[in-house]
């Protein structure tokens, strides 16, 4: 197993703050539109995606996106949620794990990505189905509710893939991922 490093906690820490401060008007909106327009509801699921998603291809380092969900969830107490923030973003951490779990950490391409981002909201929609009364609804509605969940699955995945390339392509993750060097220091200034 990898060291729990300093920079990698850091790494988390900074990704799920950004995460966190995403998720807040999210979940304020959440909660106003979840039981009163469950459709606009399953077109911004895939908003709690991105955080795990950024934090997995940045790092590809185990628990990344558990941790990162972790502060997430913190920072979003104040919001309706309260504190069950926290075991719905470590629900979508932990998710997001299983995908890379099942390849022992080792296969990183997009497309895992997206399977374990669909696999998700599949899971997510069928636990979902009696909250939101998806039986009550017409088998139109019934069939559009989930084709936005994967819609939003699939889209935020996609953003957060984009995020992370260009968070990756700053060099700030070199050295806390597999197979990147850390910056070396600039040479100290010579004296004549």
């Amino acid at each position: 197993m990898k060291r729990l490093t300093t920079r990698f906690l850091m790494a988390c820490a900074a990704i799920g703050a950004a995460t966190g401060v995403l998720l807040l008007p999210a979940n304020f909106a959440s909660f106003a539109i979840s039981a009163a327009v469950p459709l606009a509801y399953a077109a911004m699921v895939g908003v709690w995606l991105i955080g795990p998603v950024v934090a997995l291809a940045v790092l590809r380092r185990p628990g990344a996106a558990l941790l990162t969900m972790l502060i997430a969830g913190i920072i979003n107490i104040p919001t309706p949620a309260g504190p069950s923030a926290i075991v719905t973003n470590l629900m979508v951490g932990v998710a997001m794990e299983l995908g890379f779990l099942v390849t022992r950490y080792r296969i990183w391409r997009p497309w895992l990505f997206y399977v374990t981002a669909l696999v998700f909201e599949v899971v997510y929609a069928a636990s979902a189905y009696a909250y939101f009364n998806i039986d009550d609804m017409a088998a139109a509605g019934k069939t559009f509710f989930f084709a936005l969940m994967a819609v939003s699955a699939v889209g935020f995945t996609w953003l957060g893939l984009l995020i992370a390339g260009r968070v990756t392509a700053t060099g700030v993750a070199r050295g806390i991922a597999p197979g990147t060097r850390p910056v070396a220091p600039p040479p100290a200034p010579v004296e004549s």
